[in-house]
């Protein structure tokens, strides 16, 4: 992703307010989004193709809701809901990896607009596993 692809991904995150509420219950999280880039938040190059991943991620939803599994569900079916609704869509990743946890916006381009779609949290991510970050 090129920087200025980067930089607009960056601006819809925080203009759709979406990482709001985990800035309150994360101090480290604040300190990542004062600059778009800053080395913890990764902007990944290759998007994947929506009708690709759909039904992995319903397969998925549906082991979750089968073993009574809440961690990132709601995001989830945010994520399957937006991908069966645009199948042509390219799904990005944007991870902003604080110290304890990590925050995965899942967004999409759709002609020239950037459509986030939600978070997906865990602990922290090594960065030997994330890559490079591609600013």
């Amino acid at each position: 992703m090129d920087k200025s692809s980067s930089q607009e991904f960056f601006s819809a995150i925080l203009s759709s307010r979406i990482l709001v509420p985990y800035l309150e219950q994360n101090a480290e999280l604040a300190e990542l989004i004062e600059t778009p880039d800053h080395p913890d938040i990764r902007y990944f190059e290759n998007p994947a193709a929506a009708a690709e991943l759909a039904p992995a991620l319903r397969h998925r939803l549906s082991v979750m809701v089968t073993k009574n599994i809440s961690h990132n569900v709601e995001a989830t079916k945010q994520l399957v809901a937006f991908m069966e609704a645009h199948p042509d869509s390219q799904i990005h990743n944007v991870t902003f990896n604080c110290r304890t946890q990590h925050y995965g916006v899942r967004c999409a381009r759709i002609g020239d607009q950037v459509h986030v779609i939600c978070v997906m949290t865990g602990g922290h991510n090594p960065d030997e596993l994330l890559g490079g970050s591609l600013q």
